[in-house]
């Protein structure tokens, strides 16, 4: 017989020896909170996600024998989805005619919404769920859209991250029950870092299981960030990671899931509120106009920006012996820019941390 979520927390009041429970609730940045255990009595709604994963690898088409040749490769390690990004001399319906006929094809045209600047930018999950949705109703309003593409960006909060993703699949199915829709997952710029560890490579891997849990339609293996090119092998293990991830995981297996349940259904119910809020304020566009938008999602990412470099000073103090990508290796400018004060502007956790280790470096030199 299962225990009552009152029985549990008797017995853990017990073993705590005059803590208080409470003190083990995490609540997180998303205003959720994380208990230390879930029963069936946290499950108020529970939402069924039957999605299985594909890879879908982006190519950037300017010529035709080259993108065959390259789309012949993939075939052969096993790649039927494909991400087509193309020059702007071309035309669609004329690529479309030489394309293989036995594989699937995306072109970044016709992505109906993009919700990866949200995050990237430093948005909280709600507000990318609540964003999207709201982009979605604007375009609905000009536009006729018979299947939506939605590409999100996903970080390494694993937890969260499949909460995020199955929110988002439930707010827009009940906002727009007749449209059907794709959800187009990459990995998320946010957390990565110029570090020498395995930082890098477990944020992507946690970013990889998030989506195939989560329930993404595709997954896009991750793109290069510092560098122009990934090597072919470098391409060829992110795939074969996400293959491996497909083929013995997929969203199904996380369906009544207990702590899932609840915290997906909490962040649904946050971004839906939110989506109302934006709804009453004119909507998207008008938010924008404002800069309202733009304040609400800095002042998120100010909060997480503070917090995470709360714990960098914690583990990493002045001084520390820490290897980072030196300049001489990058092919991409790693920093952020100085923009407008109204624009989203993505940036990565980890460039304050990065730019005082540099200068340490450079003093440590003179």
């Amino acid at each position: 017989m299962e225990n009552t979520a009152k029985q549990w927390k008797q017995q853990l009041q017990y073993l705590l020896k005059g803590r208080d429970y409470e003190s083990l609730i995490y609540t997180s940045a998303e205003d959720v909170p994380i208990l230390p255990f879930y029963t069936s009595e946290n499950v108020k709604s529970p939402y069924t996600v039957d999605i299985q994963t594909q890879v879908a690898v982006p190519l950037f088409v300017s010529d035709k024998e080259q993108t065959l040749k390259r789309i012949a490769f993939w075939q052969s390690q096993s790649v039927h989805f494909f991400l087509l990004n193309l020059h702007t001399e071309l035309i669609q319906d004329e690529v479309q005619q030489w394309l293989p006929t036995d594989l699937h094809y995306l072109f970044t045209n016709a992505l109906t919404v993009d919700t990866s600047t949200y995050q990237n930018t430093g948005a909280s999950m709600v507000q990318q769920i609540a964003f999207g949705v709201a982009q979605m109703q604007e375009i609905l309003t000009t536009s006729k859209v018979t299947t939506a593409f939605v590409k999100i960006a996903v970080g390494g909060s694993f937890l969260l991250e499949i909460a995020k993703l199955r929110a988002f699949r439930r707010l827009f199915s009940e906002l727009y029950p007749t449209l059907p829709f794709h959800l187009i997952a990459e990995v998320s710029h946010r957390g990565l870092s110029l570090l020498k560890s395995s930082h890098n490579q477990n944020y992507v891997q946690l970013a990889y299981e998030a989506a195939v849990l989560g329930g993404a339609d595709y997954l896009l293996p991750k793109n290069s960030l510092f560098f122009k090119k990934n090597s072919v092998n470098t391409e060829k293990a992110n795939v074969a990671t996400i293959q491996q991830l497909t083929a013995t995981r997929n969203a199904t297996l996380l369906n009544g899931m207990y702590a899932i349940e609840a915290i997906s259904y909490e962040m649904y119910k946050k971004a839906l509120v939110l989506y109302q809020q934006v709804h009453k304020q004119g909507g998207l566009s008008v938010m924008l106009k404002n800069h309202s938008l733009q304040k609400q999602i800095k002042a998120k990412a100010s909060q997480e920006q503070q917090f995470f470099n709360t714990q960098c000073t914690t583990f990493f103090p002045e001084n520390s012996t820490v290897e980072v990508y030196p300049r001489k290796e990058w092919d991409f400018y790693p920093f952020t820019k100085n923009h407008t004060a109204d624009s989203l502007t993505p940036k990565r956790l980890w460039e304050p941390f990065e730019k005082r280790i540099k200068q340490e470096m450079y003093e440590q030199k003179q």
